[in-house]
């Protein structure tokens, strides 16, 4: 047996975590495994998943879940099944400007900023990068790998 430390949580709990830090609403901090379970089995009716099973997934206890799991997950936070499988190296762009498109502020703000020159959009991405040191929220990574802010 190896001395190597044991492998991290899977591609899935990785995904799965992310949409936990980054999809809820602005005015309150990241729903529990309690409020997501809750939440999906009220939604269908019955008893799909349970908050213990939410919490072995986000930590990569268990890494094969069922197809209705999957789909019960991928709907409460509003992205396709497949954002669970996208085999890209990085976090797919496309699935995080879905899920901040889904904000209404955010969308507002993208929407003005359309035919604004390159140098005005710099200087308001250099605003929202203090904007974030401000409220304690974590650099964003450029396109090309780095950290903003």
């Amino acid at each position: 047996m190896s001395q190597d430390a044991p492998p991290g949580p899977g591609r899935f709990a990785e995904r799965l975590e992310y949409l936990f830090r980054t999809v809820h609403p602005k005015d309150r901090k990241p729903f529990t495994n309690v409020e997501v379970a809750d939440a999906i089995n009220r939604a269908a009716g019955e008893q799909v998943i349970s908050q213990a099973y939410v919490w072995q997934l986000r930590k990569g206890k268990k890494d094969n879940p069922t197809r209705k799991h999957i789909a019960a997950l991928a709907a409460f936070f509003g992205v396709s099944p497949m954002y669970f499988f996208d085999d890209g190296e990085h976090e797919p762009l496309e699935s995080e400007v879905k899920l901040a498109m889904k904000d209404d502020a955010v969308r507002d703000v993208a929407l003005r900023a359309v035919g604004l020159s390159d140098q005005t959009l710099k200087a308001m991405q250099e605003l929202i990068d203090r904007a974030r040191i401000l409220e304690g929220l974590p650099a964003l990574e450029e396109p090309g790998g780095s950290a903003t802010a």
